[in-house]
């Protein structure tokens, strides 16, 4: 898979691509039909497939107090667009003159001038250009010019919650989910589990001298879940190892800020340094102040009890 860090970069070789435009946070089940889609088109006349997205988010930019938490770090989001069937990616870095451009001339300007896309595939509720002006409707009105075709796809929907309810798989539902600890729902939403990324640093030392050793993580910009006890795998060095996990402040320990921590069952290393992903498998419990250090570490020992039969202590390697 190729990354391009803007669209005047884009080969002209690739002219005639089937294009998605989106900001694709999560890479979720609804993202990855639209590119499944956008791939069996091009498949018919072995076009490449590009999915273009935005860095940072549009909201970042222009309402920064009501940006969205991201669910993929740039990185993540490339990979996981090219496992599901992206063989370019264009990265927009958004600024006010992008932001600025009208629905017509995002089309002009960006996609067909530098594309030149036989087939724009979309969502239903795909919005674009300044003040999110442009729908479908203006990229089908804009087609003939522009000579490309619009496909739209069609939502994907799961049946979710204790009430069978149909939902519409979406970054912002993955979102509730995520605050409120549900991370299993999450995970049907994206289709494998949500994951932390970040840097594994020297924390407080408690966890060792309770004879549970935990990695601490350095996290600089995902939303992370309510605070809790989760199940969970930590993939450090290219090995997935079951995980209990702790998100919170430590009540007990007299923390203050905000920790994620986790311990590997069976397992331990010298890891400072490293970039860990941890992939949260299910809640736990939620966070509880105990009486003592002692009843804490009772309290951990059945939470990895737990975990045992959520995960086992080895899940093999990452992909």
């Amino acid at each position: 898979m190729k990354v391009f860090d803007d669209a005047l970069s884009v080969d002209s070789a690739l002219r005639g691509a089937v294009l998605s435009v989106g900001n694709f946070d999560g890479v979720h089940l609804g993202h990855q039909r639209i590119l499944r889609t956008a791939r069996a088109l091009a498949t018919v006349s072995s076009a490449t497939v590009i999915a273009m997205t935005f860095e940072p988010h549009p909201l970042a930019i222009l309402s920064p107090n009501r940006a969205p938490a991201r669910l993929t770090p740039w990185d993540e989001k490339a990979h996981q667009l090219g496992k599901a069937g992206a063989d370019v990616v264009v990265r927009l870095a958004t600024d006010q003159a992008l932001l600025s451009l009208s629905a017509e001339d995002f089309v002009k300007q960006v996609l067909v001038k530098q594309i030149h896309p036989s087939y724009i595939v979309e969502g239903p509720s795909f919005a674009f250009g300044h003040n999110r002006q442009g729908d479908t409707e203006t990229l089908r009105r804009l087609s003939g010019r522009g000579g490309f075709q619009v496909h739209v796809v069609a939502p994907y929907r799961l049946t979710m919650g204790a009430d069978d309810r149909q939902a519409v798989v979406s970054s912002t539902r993955i979102r509730q989910c995520l605050r409120a600890g549900d991370v299993a729902e999450a995970a049907a939403c994206l289709g494998r589990p949500y994951s932390l990324f970040g840097r594994i640093v020297h924390g407080a030392g408690d966890g060792k001298k309770l004879g549970y050793p935990t990695i601490n993580l350095d996290i600089s910009e995902q939303l992370i879940p309510a605070e809790g006890v989760y199940a969970g795998a930590a993939v450090i060095g290219g090995q997935r190892r079951a995980a209990a996990v702790s998100i919170g402040c430590r009540p007990t320990l007299g923390g203050q800020s905000l920790v994620v921590e986790a311990f590997c069952l069976d397992d331990s290393g010298d890891w400072y340094g490293l970039d860990v992903r941890l992939e949260l498998l299910a809640f736990v419990r939620a966070q509880q102040r105990f009486e003592s250090r002692e009843a804490l570490t009772a309290q951990i020992a059945r939470d990895i009890e737990v975990v045992r039969h959520v995960v086992p202590p080895t899940v093999g390697g990452s992909d």
